[in-house]
Parts: structure tokens; C-alpha cells; sequence
């Protein structure tokens, strides 16, 4: 566990309060009371009790429960690069916080009147480690937030404790649809695109770049961010009058992809998708370069640091991106300036202090929550979910919104292609193609359709 304590913290009283009343207690209350319950003695309103709110002491701590061991440990440990920093402007200032295009009520000495710490747990990539350590993070450390969520599982684990704690979930790099679709909740929000959207974008990329009536073989991790990510893929490329050959399923934690490569080098094929992630994304890679150095390759979800494991093997590689550092914007090239300048003398290396998309959700999704508590004017859950529903904003990739549907960003999505080894410096390991796409889909379309929030 990583901390980042400066002092102070909730007191014992209201933990135990919170725990003899209970969620469904709390649910009535919190849609009842709003942000004032009772009165004490003298008249003066005291705050409903929810989640772990109302805060005590100097200080409010931020819970960020994320994979920095196992297979997307990479991915997680520029998660938590991406949080820090986001903290330390919300204490201090610089980035975003004074970037008048950020259009955002933060000022840089805390949110109102307290200093933000922190707390770090390991998932580890596993949501049965994600749930318990989410836990804890709410009852030991009394998180007023929690983020993180660095594969779909654990993210979904993040989004159900959160829940029934009635604390506030910012999720970062879980893409599966049903965490904004048929698995939404009221506390949880996200920035990052998921896999509907991830198809919709690639589909008109491919067209144009391979053409229509392409065959496809395809394999996806047998599991359900897998399963959806194939049936959207599925869909997509459908319309634009794609075919699939062959397709197989694979265990995540798979390490050799050899003899799937072999099981193709029958079939009749213009392109290979696949729906994998972390590891198991750089293990297949470099068994179908091995075996067909010049195919067609798409990876939906790609990311910096799939592409730094793998190397040469990403070479022409097209797919989507949560954020590239190549993206020209005012709040793109501070949040990569400041990134560098933070952590550019810890590595000695430009290139290795470079941000990636997941540092770039993470900060984000904190600053996010910082900036909805400054607008609401308090740290009451039911007043910041108010203040986060339909807030029109931009993270550098243009204009977008937090719908208040399914809490999902309305964002546009970087369609890439991987450079050549040689060409992969200064942390820059896609070329866009293109613009990103504008993929927004209506509230009853899509993963949205499966959502209903409820008021609890």
C-alpha cells in the first residue's frame, strides 16, 4: 500500500454511525435529506450522513486501488503517475488547475479549505483483490473518492463496493461496456471509451484503409470484456461489409500464441483482429509477426504501453487509444509538459516520462471529482453526482460531456497506427490517422440502453 498522507483524517465516530445505520438507511436518508439532515441543539443544520461523508479534520483522502503487479502493471503504474500529479495541482497548483482553458473552479490550495492526500492499493489485475481492497480503502482509510480499475474486472469490482458504500467511483482504464450499460450505478462515472465506441471508430478506419468485403480472423479473451468487445467488433465491420473466417477464444494470462498463428496460416484472411489487452496483447503480436510479418493487424484497444512492451511488433498496427501524446490541443500538450517535468528527473529519460492515455484518464478522473466538489460547494456524494451529470467540459480532445444517462464520457476516440521501432521516441508509439472520431451514441443506443441508474 502506497500512501500519500500529509496528516489529519475522518474520525471514528462517524465510521461507526455510518456502519449502525446502515446502506439501505442511508439510501432513504440520502434521498430525503440532500445535504442537510438534522438539527442539533442550537439550530444549526448537521450534514445526512452518506458514504463517508461529512468529513472531519484538515484533510480528505482519495482512494486509488489499481494493478501495479501483474500482467497490467505497466498500464497501472502510469495510472498512478497520473493521479499524483493530478493531487499535487489541486494542492499546489500548476496544470490544469490554472490552465484557463480548463474552464475549472479548482485554485490550487485544496478543496474547500482541506489538503487532498492519498492512498495506493495493488490490485494486481484481480477483481476478487479489487473488491477487498476497495473495501478497505472505504472503511479503514474512509476514502471521500475512489479510483482506479486498470482492467475491466477489477473495475467492475471498484464500481459494485462503491455502490453499497455510497462513496464516489471514477473508473480509468476499465473499458467493458457493461460498467456504463447494464452494470451502471448512480456513484460511478467514466472518461474512458469503451468497447461500443472502440468499434464504431475503427470500423470506417479499416474500410477506408483495407477496403470493404475484407476477410477476418479473429481471437478475443474468453471473457466478458472479450466476449463484448467481439460482438461490437462483429457488428461494426459487418457494416462495412466485412466477413469473418475464423475465430477462437483465449485465456487471459495466455503466454504462447504460436500455435494459434499456425491454426491460421490455412484460411483465407486480409486482416487479423485481436480483442486482447495487456500481456496477452504483446504475446500475440509477436507470434503473428513471426509467422506473417507482413499481415494486417488491428488491435481495437491499444495503448502506450502495449506498444513499449512489444516493439517492432507494433509496427502498423491500427487501433484506438484513451489518449495519444501526439494530440496537438492547449490541455493535450500541458497535461504532457507538466507529466515530464514531474517525473522526467526521477527516470533521467524523456522518453520514459512520457504520459500515456491511462496516466492521462487518470488525471482526469481526479481532477473530475476535484473540480465537481468545488461546483457543488461540498463533499456530500448526492450533491457532486448533481455536479458531475451533464458536465460539459474538454480533456484535450475537444469538447465533451459526462452524461447523465449512464455517466459515460461523450468523447472523441484517436484512431492510430504503430510506428516502426526506430521511430518509437520520445514515448510517441502511434501516428493518428486521421481525426478522432466522434462516436456518440443516443441514451436509448448502444451499452446506455441497458442502463438504469435507479436513485440509489
Amino acid at each position: 500500500m502506497d500512501s500519500g498522507r500529509n496528516g489529519g483524517g475522518p474520525s471514528v465516530f462517524r465510521r461507526d454511525l455510518l456502519r449502525s445505520i446502515g446502506a439501505a438507511g442511508l439510501a432513504g436518508l440520502a434521498g430525503c435529506g440532500g445535504s442537510e439532515g438534522v438539527t442539533d441543539g442550537d439550530g444549526t443544520p448537521t450534514p445526512t450522513p452518506v458514504g463517508n461523508f461529512p468529513v472531519s479534520g484538515d484533510s480528505v483522502t482519495f482512494g486509488f486501488n489499481v494493478a501495479s503487479s501483474g500482467a497490467y502493471s505497466t498500464a497501472g503504474k502510469q495510472e498512478i503517475r497520473g493521479f499524483k500529479l493530478a493531487v499535487k495541482h489541486i494542492n499546489n497548483g500548476g496544470g490544469w488547475v490554472t490552465s484557463e482553458k480548463y474552464n475549472s473552479p479548482l485554485d490550487g490550495d485544496g478543496l474547500l479549505g482541506k489538503d487532498v492526500e492519498f492512498v495506493v492499493e495493488d490490485t494486481g489485475g484481480s477483481s476478487d483483490t479489487a473488491r477487498s481492497n476497495a473495501q478497505r480503502l472505504v472503511d479503514g482509510e474512509e476514502v471521500i473518492m475512489l479510483a482506479g480499475g486498470t482492467s475491466s474486472s477489477a473495475g467492475l469490482a471498484n464500481q459494485e463496493v462503491a455502490a453499497q458504500n455510497q462513496v464516489i467511483y471514477m473508473a480509468t482504464m476499465a473499458n467493458t461496456n457493461s460498467l456504463t450499460g447494464a452494470d451502471c450505478n448512480r456513484y460511478s462515472f467514466r472518461e474512458m471509451l469503451n468497447n461500443h465506441m472502440a468499434a464504431e471508430a475503427l470500423a470506417p478506419a479499416l474500410s477506408e484503409e483495407f477496403g470493404k468485403d475484407a476477410n477476418y480472423v479473429k481471437i478475443f479473451q474468453d471473457n466478458d470484456w472479450g466476449q463484448t468487445l467481439r460482438d461490437d467488433m462483429d457488428a461494426a465491420l459487418g457494416n462495412v461489409g466485412w466477413a469473418p473466417v475464423w475465430d477462437t477464444t483465449a485465456q487471459v494470462g495466455t503466454s504462447d500464441y504460436s500455435q494459434y498463428a499456425a491454426d491460421i496460416k490455412s484460411v483465407d484472411f486480409d486482416v487479423i483482429v485481436l480483442g486482447l489487452g495487456g500481456l496477452d496483447a504483446v504475446n500475440a503480436l509477436r507470434a503473428f509477426r513471426d509467422e506473417f510479418p507482413e499481415s494486417n493487424i488491428v488491435l481495437p484497444m491499444a495503448s502506450r504501453e502495449i506498444a513499449e512492451t512489444a516493439g517492432g511488433a507494433i509496427e502498423g498496427v491500427i487501433g484506438t487509444v484513451a489518449w495519444s501524446p501526439a494530440i496537438n490541443s492547449p490541455l493535450s500538450n500541458t497535461f504532457r509538459e507538466t507529466f515530464r517535468e514531474e517525473y522526467g528527473s526521477s527516470t533521467g529519460s524523456s522518453k520514459s516520462a512520457a504520459p500515456s492515455g491511462a496516466a492521462h484518464i487518470a488525471y482526469t478522473q481526479a481532477l473530475q471529482y476535484a473540480s465537481a466538489v468545488e461546483r457543488a460547494g461540498t463533499f456530500n456524494p448526492i450533491d457532486v453526482i448533481g455536479a458531475l451529470e451533464g458536465h460539459e467540459y474538454d480533456a484535450g480532445l475537444g469538447p465533451q460531456t459526462l452524461r447523465a444517462c449512464d455517466h459515460q464520457a461523450m468523447r472523441q476516440v484517436p484512431v492510430v497506427r504503430g510506428k516502426s521501432e526506430i521511430q518509437q521516441s520520445y514515448g510517441t508509439y502511434y501516428d493518428l490517422i486521421g481525426e478522432p472520431a466522434d462516436v456518440q451514441y443516443a441514451c436509448d443506443s448502444g451499452p446506455a440502453a441497458n442502463c438504469s441508474l435507479g436513485g440509489s
